[in-house]
């Protein structure tokens, strides 16, 4: 490893999860490691980043994971809600999520987990679209 790798930890984790399969790290800072999977949602490749140790992920934020992957047709309709909701304050059209957007990842957290789609057309905004208990509660625009 070189001078950068020792001084920003370039090194990643590999270990082998029971649901996900073989899964890396893109951080660690002493037992706290940042979980990267790489996962097809949406019929897009993403990448999910989630929160553990070195043993593995989080128990918590695992559960909020697998209850939101096993519910993927009541992601995607509050998601779909979500993001014509914004088109509508935008009068713009919303015809559906695969016209308009490309979901990018999901981020998991303690109380829920936030899908981030990039626009297809246009200024290639990117929204995100902020869960809890498979609900969206709120959704964020980042130019």
């Amino acid at each position: 490893m070189g001078i950068f790798g020792n001084l920003f930890g370039s090194k990643k984790l590999r270990i082998n999860d029971s649901d996900f399969g073989e899964i890396q790290s893109f951080s660690s800072r002493g037992n706290d490691v940042g979980w990267q999977i790489n996962k097809r949602l949406f019929n897009s490749d993403i990448e999910i980043l989630i929160a553990g140790d070195k043993s593995g992920i989080a128990d918590t934020q695992k559960r909020i994971l697998l209850n939101a992957l096993n519910n993927e047709t009541e992601i995607k309709a509050e998601s779909e809600k979500a993001l014509k909701e914004q088109f509508e304050k935008a009068e713009m059209e919303f015809v559906s999520i695969e016209k308009h957007f490309e979901l990018k990842g999901i981020s998991v957290r303690d109380e829920g987990f936030e899908m981030a789609f990039q626009e297809k057309e246009g200024q290639n905004y990117f929204f995100s679209v902020h869960f809890e208990k498979n609900k969206q509660v709120g959704v964020s625009i980042d130019g």
